[in-house]
């Protein structure tokens, strides 16, 4: 009886002993084989390259965002293709940025005088040219008198991607829409036009945009956190003018588009293509 226990003991041991050393052995590969983990950084470092003013390593914090490195790099230069750029995108730790150069390195040309512009597509031209980078243009937005003038030809596009809004209407006492568009989203001229004003305006609109189309229509584009255009430039329908953003009198980001008619305003919904 007595050596019948030591038995069990010494059969109970051995399991134990053995199930200790699979234990150990299945952890360790299981350590093994997991991916390493990304560490949190308070900083960032990120490499700017290609078509921008001072290409080179960053230290950036680490809730940066696109538009911070374009800006820590001295911004685009004229002939960057930043199409495609989502200014809001965050950065990630050792990133490299690459900024493409237009075709032939060259800048698109300036929009000659016109009165007579082709109709214009009900879809924003997305592969638009992205000016000079300006996360703040410091200028007064006070409008200026123009040399030149283009004329659009009254058939407007949604200024965003997006075709709902997120804030107000139109109305007596709001004479704009506030369409729903996440910081840094691209926004797009409504018509083709010259930019009669561009600048912080310092009364509750914050970065703002004015487009003349020359025909009696302007259009405004509110709040904006970077302003891509300048005062006296042409731009064509469905070009991209900037990106959204929440500066001004604003509770978060979006675009407040207006339109007036020889000086009076006008309810967008009335200008805008049937969906």
């Amino acid at each position: 009886m007595k050596r019948t226990n030591y038995f069990y003991f010494e059969f109970w041991a051995a399991i134990l002993l053995a199930g200790g050393i699979w234990f150990v052995w299945n952890q360790a590969k299981t350590e093994e084989n997991e991916p390493p983990q990304l560490s949190n950084h308070p900083t960032l470092q990120v490499r700017v390259e290609g078509a921008v003013a001072d290409p080179g390593v960053y230290t950036m914090d680490k809730d940066s965002r696109l538009m911070d490195a374009l800006a820590a790099a001295g911004g685009l230069l004229p002939g960057a293709d930043g199409s495609r750029l989502n200014l809001a995108a965050p950065l990630y730790n050792m990133q490299k940025i690459q900024i493409p150069y237009l075709k032939d390195n060259q800048s698109p040309p300036r929009l000659a005088v016109s009165t007579d512009l082709p109709p214009a597509a009900f879809t924003p031209e997305k592969a638009a040219p992205l000016p000079v980078f300006q996360r703040v243009q410091q200028t007064s937005s006070t409008a200026v008198p123009c040399a030149e003038t283009v004329t659009g030809n009254g058939l407007f596009l949604w200024p965003t991607d997006n075709r709902f809004l997120s804030g107000s209407d139109y109305s007596s006492t709001h004479p704009g829409i506030d369409i729903a568009a996440a910081e840094g989203a691209p926004i797009y001229a409504a018509d083709s036009g010259m930019i009669r004003m561009e600048g912080d305006d310092g009364s509750g609109y914050g970065n703002l945009v004015e487009i003349d189309h020359g025909n009696g229509y302007s259009t405004r584009y509110a709040h904006l956190s970077v302003i891509g255009v300048q005062a006296c430039q042409g731009v064509h329908a469905g070009q991209w003018i900037g990106a959204a953003g929440s500066t001004g009198n604003s509770t978060g980001p979006h675009l407040h588009f207006e339109v007036t008619f020889n000086g009076e305003y006008v309810n967008p919904w009335s200008v805008f293509p049937a969906p």
